[in-house]
């Protein structure tokens, strides 16, 4: 962000500042190591400056920024609060300078909120998209997680309540070890076995990136739970079993989201119509609507369709199993080529038009087998069918809206 810029702030109450480049994403070199620091450091000191640039009557009044329980680095199991010491490592001293450039925005007389955030547990992305049942290491070494509707509740408590500021660790107030999570995970997804991978195997896959992965994080809430703030999902079985809900490890997940200037109630009654589901699936899976149990989609209505999966005829029958008139609809597959097949869609009222969000879970046939050999071709087969859906949804409101 150039200081010009920062007059797209100016009047704005509150900032809520997560940027910055994924550390787990790919192997660290000198490079990716770079981008991770600009990502932060840059960011962070671009954002303070317009900031304090502006009229001091046209600033936020409060600014909430990330940090990482990567700041106390990772070589002993001994538990540490917010105020213990910076840890030793590159990503210690790269949290230990984000800080510094958050902090000078309290110069600017704006309230400032730095979160240390552990292992964000979230049912799309994140940790639980990446682990499988496998202990890493000794797999003593602590893990210090937060569920995402607590890092988000305090959030929202941080806009609201000025007595709070400074640093805050947000993380479980209990911590487990690796090898209890991940027991805890296979368990509530039902893996049949647990492997372990050496160390020495991660450090030579990974490099010096294994150094997150076999870091000790033995991280308390000291501060948080002071300020008054009373986490939701405490134990990491409670966390797991609201997130996961019953998905084992054959499960699968596929979202996305697509705004259109169009209000709420025309795209809920568009989506209605069993018929415009023809129209929004590509042509070469042959779909045609054999039977419909009612004239309108409603809840219990029951659908009947043939389509063709690279050339093979299927039959497919689909139980409206939720209906809430302009806000959501789910379908579940009772007949098809997939052992689950779990699709919520939800549409969500925003300036000038309509979020339109979908959810799918599903679980390849054929079980392990299966998961191993179709998977890749499923998520491409998703990935282009909701593609093609999200054009034609485009050109539909180019040539005259939905209808």
């Amino acid at each position: 962000m150039q200081l010009g810029e920062g007059q797209a702030l100016s009047g704005i109450d509150a900032v809520v500042h997560l940027a910055g480049e994924g550390v787990v994403d790919k192997r660290w070199n000198a490079a990716r190591k770079k981008r991770l620091k600009d990502s932060r450091i840059l960011g962070s000191q671009n954002l303070i400056d317009a900031m304090a640039a502006l009229p001091t009557n046209q600033r936020p009044k409060v600014l909430i920024a990330a940090s990482a329980i990567g700041y106390y680095g990772g070589l002993d199991c001994e538990p540490k609060s917010e105020g213990s010491r910076v840890g030793s490592g590159f990503l210690a001293e790269l949290c230990a300078e984000w800080e510094q450039r958050t902090a000078l925005a309290s110069k600017s007389g704006i309230r400032t909120v730095i979160m240390r955030i552990g292992i964000v547990l979230a049912k799309d992305g994140g940790l639980l998209s990446k682990a499988g049942p496998a202990i890493l290491g000794s797999g003593k070494t602590w893990m210090s997680w937060i569920h995402i509707e607590d890092l988000i509740q305090f959030i929202l408590r941080a806009l609201e309540v000025n007595a709070l500021s400074g640093v805050y660790n947000l993380v479980s107030p209990n911590p487990v070890t690796n090898r209890e999570f991940t027991k805890a995970l296979a368990k509530q997804r039902s893996f049949p076995f647990v492997v372990r991978i050496p160390a020495i195997c991660l450090k030579v896959m990974l490099g010096e990136m294994s150094e997150v992965l076999l870091a000790n994080q033995n991280i308390l809430p000291t501060r948080t739970i002071s300020s008054g703030f009373r986490f939701r999902f405490e134990k990491i079985q409670d966390a797991l079993g609201d997130l996961l809900n019953g998905e084992t490890y054959l499960d699968n997940r596929y979202s996305n989201k697509q705004f259109i200037p169009v209000a709420r109630h025309e795209v809920f009654a568009f989506f209605s119509k069993a018929e415009n589901l023809e129209t929004l699936t590509p042509p070469w899976l042959g779909f045609r609507i054999e039977k419909k149990s009612t004239p309108f989609i409603q809840e219990g209505s029951l659908i009947e369709y043939r389509l063709r999966i690279h050339g093979i005829p299927v039959r497919w029958k689909t139980l409206i199993s939720k209906w809430e008139p302009e806000s959501v609809f789910i379908d579940d597959q009772l007949r098809g080529p997939y052992s689950k097949w779990h699709h919520v869609h939800r549409f969500e009222s925003v300036p000038g038009g309509t979020l339109i969000s979908d959810e799918v879970t599903f679980r390849p046939p054929g079980a392990i087998l299966g998961k191993a050999l179709l998977l890749p071709i499923i998520r491409k087969d998703v990935n282009n069918i909701f593609k093609f859906r999200q054009n034609k949804i485009n050109a539909l409101c180019l040539h005259g809206g939905l209808k």
